[in-house]
């Protein structure tokens, strides 16, 4: 599965990622609808899941209004978070992973937002599925996601995270270990005989999905 030379794996380029973005703010009509990077953060959560695809469920999760997908434009967004999900699960089967689509060095607002943002909606789709998540052996799947669950800002105000998130060395330390711990994560879902090379920070990771 470990392909050392090969290269992390680009989720869309980059007309299809300015595509998808147009196609977002184009359905998003209310406040908690997910955008750009919420939705890779989500799409790459479900990609490490052995689950069959289904783009049309995705969207009810991201986006509160219904969206036409026989539509040409619905029926691009379809294409898209697929091809995305796709690429991804071959990423991280051949072991190169995905090349993430934000600054790991967080060296502004802006970086922080978008890890923030990536980090919230992969979490989003874990809520979604805990029993998938944690079914097989939910200890280690929770100390591998703490990483996340710091830097996506949704347990800011538990005491466990609440030291984390004041350490801004930390939280860029975190943001750097997310490539690998991705690949960790797979071989855990997938693989779970095999032990994890990351070893986050002790915690839990149960929590109730925030919408």
């Amino acid at each position: 599965m470990n392909q050392d030379n090969e290269l992390p794996q680009m989720l869309l380029n980059d007309e299809q990622l300015e595509q998808l973005d147009e196609l977002l703010v184009l359905f998003n009509t209310e406040e908690e609808d997910a955008d750009l990077f919420v939705t890779l953060g989500y799409l790459t959560a479900q990609a490490l899941q052995p689950a069959v695809f289904n783009a049309t469920s995705w969207l009810k999760e991201l986006l509160i209004k219904p969206v036409d997908t026989k539509s040409i434009q619905g029926q691009q967004l379809i294409d898209l978070l697929t091809l995305a999900a796709t690429t991804a699960r071959q990423g991280f089967y051949q072991g190169s992973g995905i090349e993430l689509p934000f600054d790991l060095e967080m060296a502004t607002e802006d970086d922080e937002y978008e890890i923030g943002d990536w980090c919230a909606g992969f979490m989003q789709a874990v809520f979604e599925q805990e029993d998938a998540w944690f079914g097989t052996n939910e200890p280690a799947m929770a100390e591998l996601l703490i990483p996340i669950m710091a830097l996506s800002g949704l347990f800011a105000e538990e005491e466990e995270f609440i030291e984390i998130e004041e350490d801004p060395q930390l939280m860029e330390q975190l943001a750097k270990q997310l490539p690998d711990l991705l690949l960790d994560i797979y071989c855990q879902v997938n693989a779970p005989e095999e032990k994890p090379m990351v070893k986050p920070l002790a915690g839990k990771a149960k929590k109730n999905r925030r919408r």
